[in-house]
């Protein structure tokens, strides 16, 4: 067995094949109703990484066969970045996880990290957190939306919709890097995982999604002068892809309970299906215990699929 560094602009076909096929058995595990992301989906999300965060990559290799996959993800100064590690069903029990992890492990201290946090979704999974010492935080509901569907939302007065597919409108850019930070009120697995934003994250995050061949569409709220105060995100693979991903939802706190979620959510659904009526699937992930958020999902027709578990690797103290 052997554990090296994975670099996918060097690479081979034959590695990448090897990862792709490591990834797509997990996540049929993980959620079997979702289709697994296309094999040219994941080269792309493993090239193009915004520069503001830190991806690195690892291969566990047995009898030149291809059978783990770990990585690093995060903000560059996150003290708490996510983890993954990926075995072969058919590989496990071998100690290939842990040697994937033990490189992961000695990646996130030089770099500072005080916790890891990871998912798990299996039997498996839990076991295999358990065995590294990681504590279960949260759970998370896994949902999908099959389209076409039709919702309607009340306009709320005092407020306009804007959507863009693509980058933010400059004029926009500073005010919805701030109403990014409202999905922070939402629960989360670690205190240490809080999102920062500002305009240049914003545009690093564009710059690596044009280069995945991947849309950004994002409907907002504007209150006075051109203030950003809800926004929902949906990313969509060009066309070959049939499924869109939520990214995340928020209304800035000041705003709630005047129906903005929901108002740019049925918006962005609208234009979705105008734009790609290729797309027959929407996914999304929320935390259990946000409550407001699952319900006005499943008014939208989201339905429940599968539950995951964040958990926490402490590193220090």
């Amino acid at each position: 067995m052997t554990v090296r560094p994975l670099d996918p602009a060097t690479a081979t076909t034959d590695m990448l094949d090897g990862v792709y096929e490591v990834s797509r058995l997990c996540q049929a595990e993980e959620s079997p109703a979702e289709p697994p992301r296309t094999r040219v989906e994941m080269e792309g999300f493993l090239l193009h990484v915004p520069a503001s965060d830190l991806r690195e990559y690892w291969v566990a290799e047995d009898g030149g066969a291809i059978v783990g996959f770990g990585q690093l993800a995060g903000a560059r100064k996150s003290p708490a970045p996510r983890v993954e590690v990926l075995v072969h069903p058919d590989a496990r029990r071998r100690g290939h996880g842990l040697a994937l992890l033990e490189s992961v492990l000695r990646a996130a201290r030089e770099r500072g990290a005080r916790e890891l946090i990871g998912v798990h979704a299996t039997e498996a999974g839990s076991h295999f957190a358990a065995r590294a010492g990681a504590a279960d935080s949260q759970r998370e509901v896994r949902s999908l939306l099959r389209l076409p569907v039709e919702a309607s939302a009340a306009p709320v007065e005092g407020y306009a919709l804007e959507s863009w597919v693509g980058a933010a409108p400059e004029r926009l850019l500073d005010s919805f890097a701030r109403a990014r930070e409202a999905i922070n009120d939402a629960p989360f697995p670690s205190d240490a995982e809080l999102e920062e934003w500002d305009g240049a994250r914003v545009r690093a995050l564009e710059t690596a999604l044009e280069r995945r061949n991947r849309d950004i569409r994002v409907t907002v709220a504007l209150a006075d002068r051109d203030e950003v105060v809800a926004f929902t995100e949906l990313r969509v693979s060009r066309p070959g892809s049939t499924v869109a991903n939520t990214e995340d939802t928020a209304v800035v706190a000041a705003h709630r309970r005047r129906g903005l979620g929901r108002w740019v959510k049925v918006e962005s659904l609208r234009r979705l299906q105008a734009d790609r009526p290729d797309v027959e699937l929407v996914t999304t992930v929320n935390a259990e215990e946000n409550e407001a958020i699952l319900r006005l999902n499943r008014s939208l027709g989201f339905a429940p699929v599968s539950i995951q578990t964040s958990c926490v690797l402490q590193l220090q103290g």
